[in-house]
């Protein structure tokens, strides 16, 4: 009873709790909508006075205490009526409604709010509702208590500013002109050139707006559903991609719209636990300096939010070597602790963020921007200079953690500029005091059993220093000694009787990531401190210290788990591979546009990129063999130990990323005066031409493989040689074909031996039947009666085969004839055939029952036919019957039709034989057929298109460059069928097959196709001095930063 009571109350108490939080989350719920009112009614207003530009200042906009988060739910439409006047509408003015700081509850399927009401009177409309449908499900309570904040740190090895690389400065370098001095167009050429360039701008639209109305502030659409993705961090990575796409194409209005909605972006907080240091510099970072320079500085607020992402990614540069950790751990929990950049470090991302923190520190004069990517920037050089396993050129993956871990630590190495961080220690602070183990004391030596009279002996107990990766240990010395001295064995690593501060001073464990050491634990007295003067903790090998180690060391915290080292290939001991494609591309197309930016102050990159082309030429370049000889050539990938010479191996590579090459090296060839590369970059860019052509959609595919010709200047189609190269077993598939024949045939003899064998036995069979038989003696009459009833029965079968299709292939087999008449050869018999032959075998019946009731003369002719006549009748046909099966082969599957043995022949189909091995014209005619190979292409690696745009980016380069009107052709041809195949409901989608002409799509839309792919074909038809090269120059996203003119 007690029991129940107690259960009683305890479901009462559950339901009173449930009730008292549904009430506060009903009233809390109430008083957020309450706040958030309040806010629309506090807007700011953004004046524009009479610039042409409506986001002239946008200083009024929050400030850090002020960041916005999600955009905010509004009221209906119907309540804002009525708790405000009617708009008034105004034409110098436009005013934002403040988005509350706190996020709040964003509903799906939000329809467009109405305009809103300033305190001015003036009206604007809302920039886009973002709870479109597929977005995931948000609370539907105040998300800030479990919201995480980026916070600046506290550096763990921060440059000094005295130490700061600062930008170069100096009179810029005269460089040559890059563009091509272009003559008027004609008339016709002029109506051409902007028909397509308005087509490319409808397109843009067209994906802009399926943008706008599905995806807005969210990182990419989907293109086919109408949903959308947050691949990054969640921080509208279209719409920051392609601000500047935006005003290049003259939409200014689309332009200010999204200006504004830049400020909505909350840098410091992401769904994302990490940040992609690459993709956001080159995608974030790049587009908003791009943004603010072609709008001609207009636009404060991209800046601000430019310096904003870039003190975040700041962080990211805080290792002992400052080489960033390209995957940033934002959160403070983490970010906090000590880090280093990681052993396989991606090339392109790390050596790609040179050019968007350079602009940025040339804007904003902060010279820290800039010391980030030098040392970087020194680091290859030094690398390079060091040499690689290939000369001139970097492996796709590095060690950039400035740890060389295969030599052993040393424990007085000097301490670098140890001279800049100067010992202090406070004069009253008390010694420190780590972690001290407990020493062993004296043992008693056990007593051996029958040892009496013998006085105990004391025990010797050594205690050896910690060594790497092992903790310190204890051993009695002698123990092992048979001889029963007490002398030290080979094991023994010091003096017995190490005492507890020699042990606390002594080697630590390597650790992978160790904080900063101390000051306060160098032992007192010490004027030039080396890692060995610190006390550490015996068990993790740190300081016990860490801010008073870290001043007293300075920079010699990259020394204290490991012996420093440069960059190193992330595979020291195999085999590297080097290419111009994914994973190392754009470290290399940034050496000649940062050569530009800085004016040609840096010496460094001219020099980097020369060695780097010098590689490419000698060990990269190669000529395919492909119908028609078009004289093309592809940057392949090439492998090596360290010996090209002798082990370097060229994969003939046609990859989508590597097309970027033509551009660079036709603008290193301008700037650096290397002419004759020039029609190195024609043919390289003309390569990735053709291998859009190839394909039955027009589209290159991701990655594939063609066959490289051994010379470049002697490479002409020779379907042979291609044939042979598909085909691996081309010199034995045909003899193994004739040897298998051969060995066909004598089977099939043997088989027809033993068909004939079984026929024979089937026939003795049949005749012992027959006489075994009991039937009566009968006259000559009646044996005449028996022969015309049997030519009778032949007759009704012969008709019924003469209605069956033969057997198309199979030579018939000759039936014996049989006792009671000649039989015809045997016919194909079908699926359908068992009607006609029990009618036939009816009609046997009657008819020898006929002749044998006329043979004795009775009137009923089936009384006259006796059980043993039915068995001999039965026997007899069913026997026929199968012989007919056999000799047709069975073919069950053919109709029931009238046909001249001619024709039957003529269009039955062979059965292949699943043995039969391929000839070597099959073998190739097959894999042709089935991995859907074009002409000139060997495999197919990836077969997707992903809207990339590195093809169109090298065409337009060569235009720009040559003045040659053709490229605006072949980029027309491409153009059209890119939106052939990719146009969806939305805007414009991946596909995954380019090899055939219809391909499913993958609803798939990146930001690069609004930000790279179609401004190249818009600028492909644009007038030559729109983003002209002489004064502007693109990073590898292609956003374009203003050039410091040269003389």
């Amino acid at each position: 009873m007690l029991r129940m009571l107690r259960f009683r109350r305890y479901r009462v108490f559950l339901a009173f709790a449930a009730v008292f939080s549904l009430l506060l989350l009903r009233y809390s719920h109430t008083w957020d909508y309450l706040i958030d009112a309040k806010h629309e009614q506090s807007p700011i207003e953004d004046d524009h006075g009479d610039s042409p530009h409506p986001l002239k200042e946008l200083n009024g906009y929050p400030k850090d205490s002020e960041k916005p988060g999600f955009l905010q739910m509004k009221p209906p439409v119907s309540e804002v009526a009525t708790q405000t006047p009617a708009p008034k509408p105004s034409s110098t003015s436009s005013i934002l409604a403040v988005v509350p700081t706190l996020p709040h509850v964003v509903l799906p399927h939000r329809t467009k709010p109405g305009a809103t009401v300033t305190e001015e009177g003036d009206s604007t409309e809302e920039i886009h509702p973002i709870g479109q449908p597929g977005r995931q499900e948000l609370p539907s309570f105040s998300a800030v208590p479990t919201t995480i904040h980026w916070e600046r740190q506290v550096e763990n090895w921060p440059v000094p500013t005295e130490s700061l690389i600062r930008l170069p400065t100096g009179a810029p370098v005269p460089i040559p002109k890059i563009q091509h001095v272009f003559n008027d167009e004609t008339p016709d050429a002029k109506i051409n050139r902007e028909k397509r360039q308005n087509k490319v701008r409808e397109e843009f639209q067209r994906a802009w707006n399926g943008y706008k109305s599905y995806a807005w502030l969210h990182d990419e659409l989907s293109p086919v559903s109408g949903k959308f993705r947050d691949p990054f961090c969640s921080w509208a990575a279209t719409l920051v991609d392609t601000l500047d796409t935006l005003w290049i194409m003259g939409l200014q209005e689309e332009f200010e719209e999204a200006a504004r909605a830049v400020d909505l972006i909350d840098f410091t907080t992401s769904p994302r636990s990490d940040i992609p240091v690459f993709e956001t510099t080159i995608r974030y970072l790049g587009g908003l300096l791009a943004a603010y320079d072609v709008s001609g500085g207009i636009y404060k607020n991209l800046l601000e939010k430019a310096v904003e992402l870039a003190d975040i990614l700041m962080g990211a540069f805080d290792t002992p070597n400052r080489m960033p950790v390209l995957f940033y751990r934002w959160k403070p929990t983490f970010a906090s602790q000590p880090h280093r950049a990681s052993q396989r470090s991606n090339t392109a991302e790390l050596g790609s963020l040179a050019m968007e923190f350079t602009r940025l520190a040339q804007l904003t004069k902060e010279p820290r921007y800039y010391d980030a990517i030098a040392r970087i920037t020194n680091a290859l050089y030094e690398w390079q200079e060091r040499g690689t396993q290939l000369d001139g050129v970097f492996p796709d993956s590095i060690d950039a953690s400035g740890c060389n871990r295969s030599v052993p630590l040393t424990t007085n190495q000097p301490i670098a500029n140890s001279e800049n961080a100067p010992l202090t220690p406070a004069k009253d602070a008390d010694p420190p005091h780590g972690y001290e183990p407990s020493s062993p004391k004296t043992v008693a030596e056990p007593k051996k059993k029958g040892m009496k009279g013998q006085e105990p002996a004391e025990l010797e107990v050594q205690i050896a220093p910690p060594t790497l990766g092992q903790p310190s240990k204890a051993k009695i010395v002698g123990w092992d000694d048979n001889s029963g001295t007490r002398g030290q064995s080979k094991r023994d690593l010091g003096d017995a009787g190490i005492s507890n501060s020699t042990l606390a001073q002594s080697q630590a464990p390597a650790t992978r990531d160790a904080p900063a050491v101390d000051s306060t634990v160098v032992k007192s007295g010490t004027t030039n401190p080396t890692t060995s003067d610190v006390v550490t903790d015996p068990v993790t090998g740190l300081p016990i210290d860490m801010s008073g180690a870290k001043k007293a060391l300075g920079n010699a915290l990259s020394d204290w788990d490991c012996t420093p080292q440069g960059l190193d290939a992330g595979n020291s001991y195999g085999r590297n591979k080097f290419s111009m494609g994914g994973g190392q591309d754009s470290t290399y197309e940034y050496f000649p546009k940062q050569y530009l930016l800085l004016s040609g102050r840096e010496e460094k990159y001219k020099q980097m990129y020369i060695k780097t082309i010098d590689a490419v030429r000698k060990w990269m370049l190669y000529r395919p063999m492909v119908p028609g000889d078009r004289d093309i050539l592809f940057s392949g990938l090439v492998t090596t130990f360290g010996e090209p010479e002798k082990d370097l191996k060229l994969t003939a590579e046609v990859e989508h990323l590597t097309c970027f090459i033509g551009g660079m090296i036709g603008m290193g060839a301008k700037i650096f005066g290397l002419e004759g590369d020039l029609e190195l970059a024609i043919k390289l860019a003309d390569g990735c031409v053709w291998a859009y052509e190839a394909t039955p959609s027009g589209i290159m595919p991701e990655g594939a493989t063609v066959l490289p010709c051994e010379s470049a200047e002697q490479c002409t189609w020779n379907e042979t040689a291609y044939w042979e190269f598909l085909d691996p077993m081309f010199a034995s598939r045909d003899q193994t074909l004739a040897d298998y024949i051969v060995q066909k045939e004598a089977r099939d003899a043997e088989k027809v031996r033993l068909a004939e064998a079984v026929l024979t036995k089937a026939d003795q069979e049949l005749l012992d039947a027959k006489q075994a038989a009991d039937v009566p003696p009968r006259t000559q009459h009646e044996d005449v009666l028996r022969q015309e009833a049997k030519a009778k029965l032949s007759s009704s079968l012969t008709d019924l085969t003469h209605t069956i299709e033969p057997a198309p292939t199979l030579k018939p087999v000759s039936l014996r004839k049989r006792q009671f008449g000649a039989i015809e050869e045997s016919k194909a018999v079908p699926r359908n055939f068992q009607d006609d032959v029990a009618q036939a075998k009816q009609n046997y019946k009657k008819d020898a029952a006929n002749d044998i009731g006329a043979m004795q003369g009775v009137s009923s002719p089936s009384s006259a036919v006796t059980p043993k006549d039915n068995l001999y009748m039965d026997k007899t046909l069913a026997t026929e019957v199968e012989l007919r099966g056999l000799a047709a082969g069975r073919q069950a599957e053919v109709p029931l039709q009238q046909h001249t043995p001619q024709e039957s022949a003529a269009t039955a189909e062979t059965l292949p034989d699943p043995m039969r091995p391929l000839s070597h014209k099959e073998y190739v005619e097959k894999r042709i057929a089935q991995e859907a190979l074009p002409p000139g292409y060997v495999t197919i690696r990836g077969r997707k298109y992903i809207l990339r745009p590195e093809a169109i980016e090298s065409v337009w380069y060569m235009y720009r460059i040559t003045g040659d009107p053709t490229w605006q052709d072949k980029g027309w041809n491409m153009f059209e069928s890119i939106i052939k195949h990719t146009s969806s409901p939305y805007g414009h989608s991946a596909i995954y097959d380019v090899t055939v002409d219809k391909s499913e799509q993958i609803d798939e839309m990146e930001s690069f196709w609004l930000a790279e792919t179609l401004k190249y074909f818009y600028l492909l038809y644009s007038t030559p001095e729109t983003i002209s090269l002489d004064e502007w120059v693109l990073n590898t996203e292609a956003h374009p930063f203003k050039r410091e003119v040269s003389p």
